[in-house]
């Protein structure tokens, strides 16, 4: 059966940015696409869905998505009004949230269109993982706690003092590519 990995940006950033090339150089025989959404650094949930729609195939295969920021809750509304059965085998939710982010104004409105059923999530996917760091300077730690207990989802916490950017020195990401591989191995 043929695999594919989908990663998701969040705001402000694209597929060159951070860790996303690399994650995708570390599986031979996986069909990778890092998913560029518009306007990055204005975006509308419209536009981010479209993308999704049109760049991530879920009819067949093994289906394996990885969402860093605010491509987490995009991917989890995506995914909440995804007609039919959710044929993905995992989501590795890096740095994720579904709540308003108290610093970050700008992309209130664009949570609050969000519909996220959590039930729904669970029973179509069986493996969820939620990858946050200690001291998430975008993200607060309990948001990222929150959305977890939400998915009841496998949490790992990481000692980073950051949002997994490559500013914060992350250009690679073996965590996340340990969790994929896994949840391919299943």
């Amino acid at each position: 059966m043929d695999k594919y990995l989908y990663i998701a940006h969040g705001y402000n950033a694209n597929s060159h940015k951070h860790w996303f090339k690399w994650l995708t150089e570390q599986f031979q025989g996986v069909q990778s696409k890092i998913l560029d959404f518009p306007n990055a650094s204005n975006p509308v949930l419209k536009d981010w869905n479209e993308t999704l729609r049109n760049e991530v195939d879920l009819s067949s295969g093994e289906n394996v998505i990885v969402a860093h920021s605010l491509g987490v809750v995009t991917l989890l509304n995506y995914l909440s009004q995804y007609d039919g059965d959710i044929n993905v085998k995992g989501i590795i939710l890096v740095a994720g949230f579904y709540e308003v982010i108290p610093e970050l104004n700008k992309i209130d409105e664009y949570i609050q269109h969000t519909d996220i059923d959590f039930d729904k999530l669970q029973a179509q996917i069986p493996n969820i993982v939620s990858v946050v760091a200690t001291n998430d300077r975008v993200v607060p730690y309990e948001l990222s706690e929150n959305l977890s207990r939400k998915l009841n989802s496998k949490f790992i916490t990481i000692n980073h003092d950051g949002h997994f950017c490559d500013r914060d020195g992350y250009t690679q990401f073996p965590e996340v590519a340990h969790y994929v591989n896994e949840i391919f191995n299943q």
